[in-house]
């Protein structure tokens, strides 16, 4: 009875860990894809072009194994970024902050594209204007019937005069 209780407790305890390795293997994973997602919104500061997900600098991997520890502390992505903003400055994260001087670089390229399309525009309708013009003033410049008289007239004097 003994022997049958101790299989029955040891199969219970097999069956238990085999239903918990899959969630540590899932939060495992969880855990790699929340260090990838933060290690791309970093620079790395030895490349500086690439993002310390990309690079493969001994200090990038310093700096993500950095950002695992704190995840698995329980930190927020936004307290993991304050805390390297706090160590090497603004321009550690990738894209500028919403804010101040980077809500200027944020808004530049559509305002940029704005200013260039209207100027399209106005040298469009600009070109269409000036063509109407000299059309018109060409049409405005066409000879009456008295002036062309006269300059065969002086055609005719200068050739007889040759």
């Amino acid at each position: 009875m003994m022997r049958m209780v101790t299989v029955a407790l040891g199969a219970v305890l097999a069956l238990a860990l085999i239903a918990a390795a899959p969630t540590h293997a899932q939060s495992d994973r969880e855990l790699d894809l929340r260090v990838q997602e933060i290690t791309e919104q970093l620079r790395c500061p030895t490349c500086q072009g690439l993002s310390v997900r990309d690079s493969e600098a001994a200090f990038s991997r310093q700096m993500a194994q950095k950002v695992r520890r704190m995840l698995s502390e329980g930190q927020s992505e936004e307290q993991i970024k304050a805390y390297f903003v706090s160590r090497y400055g603004e321009w550690i994260l990738r894209a500028p902050k919403k804010e101040g001087l980077g809500l200027v670089l944020w808004l530049a390229p559509g305002v940029a594209l704005v200013a260039v399309g209207g100027l399209v525009l106005y040298r469009v309708r600009r070109t269409g204007r000036d063509r109407e013009t000299a059309a018109r003033n060409v049409r405005e410049q066409q000879l009456s019937d008295a002036q062309r008289e006269r300059i065969r007239k002086d055609l005719r004097r200068f050739e007889e005069g040759e």
